[in-house]
């Protein structure tokens, strides 16, 4: 569970509901073949439970407010920065329609490119 606090009180939002928005949003994305394992536990967690949602999504909280990092595979022959910021403009959009709260940032990653 995600608590951020703010003048009129606390928004609770389930971790669950955030990787699978975020998820659902980063693959939809023009460029992005799929999302990868940020860390050698996150590849074994992988190949024991291959259904698992988080892979290459990183959700942590600073200072009341979430941080988001993404670990993305993309095309060959993709422009990188306008992918990236392709992706940092539709989770903070998504994030914010769906939460109502602005993520403090987005951090994308590309730890590959696919023929």
């Amino acid at each position: 569970m995600i608590v951020i606090e703010n003048h009129l009180g606390s928004i609770r939002v389930s971790k669950a509901y955030l990787y699978s928005l975020i998820e659902h949003t980063v693959t939809s994305c023009f460029g992005v073949a799929d999302l990868n394992d940020s860390s050698p536990l996150e590849t074994l967690k992988t190949r024991l439970f291959p259904g698992d949602i988080r892979r290459g999504i990183r959700l942590r909280t600073r200072r009341n407010a979430l941080v988001v990092e993404l670990h993305i595979v993309t095309g060959i022959g993709a422009n990188m920065n306008a992918i990236t910021a392709s992706i940092r403009n539709k989770v903070r959009y998504a994030i914010e329609q769906a939460t109502g709260f602005e993520p403090a940032a987005i951090n994308v990653y590309i730890d590959g490119i696919r023929a």
